[in-house]
């Protein structure tokens, strides 16, 4: 009758069980594959979106900031000098910063993603009821007030995913 291998066996002479929360780990190719080994769509899902930069700057500035602005206008206006100056990202025509009205339409999607992100990093798929709830929690809602429902979080599930893949393959970043 074969025996179950013992975890410390598993992982190796003097391995110890990891005591810290680790993020997952970015499996990004340091060196191109030959032409012929690329899969294009799945190269062309992983890449970063001009959204997804946004989303980045954000996040960089959250951590900077250590917490959110009540005013979705004021953090519009905030991360639109951010990424001006910081990041030298501009609008349309490349002069002007980006508009904090086209900003602010991703705040909300951004604070649900970094929910949806954390429970990612957990469970291969996260529980919609969990984050709508979690939204909640936070205070976390839609226009007028409105709860976030299961219904809006499965329509956002597919642009969270592709992120989470182009954030996870992109090396220089690794997802909250």
């Amino acid at each position: 009758m074969p025996r179950e291998e013992e975890p410390e066996a598993a992982a190796g002479v003097g391995a110890h069980p990891a005591k810290d929360r680790r993020g997952p780990r970015v499996n990004a190719p340091l060196a191109t594959p030959p032409p012929d080994e690329v899969d294009e769509p799945a190269l062309a899902a992983a890449e970063l979106t001009t959204v997804d930069r946004y989303y980045l700057a954000w996040s960089q500035l959250q951590t900077q900031r250590g917490d959110e602005l009540q005013s979705s206008t004021q953090e519009a206006e905030e991360l639109s000098a951010f990424l001006a100056q910081e990041k030298g990202m501009k609008g349309r025509g490349g002069k002007r910063p980006v508009s904090p009205s086209n900003l602010r339409r991703y705040l909300l999607p951004f604070r649900i993603y970094q929910l949806w992100a954390q429970q990612r990093v957990r469970s291969g798929t996260p529980s919609l009821e969990a984050i709508a709830q979690e939204c909640a929690a936070q205070g976390i809602t839609a226009q007028h007030n409105k709860p976030i429902t299961t219904a809006y979080l499965a329509g956002q599930v597919e642009v969270f995913e592709r992120r989470w893949q182009a954030l996870t393959h992109d090396h220089t970043h690794t997802p909250p």
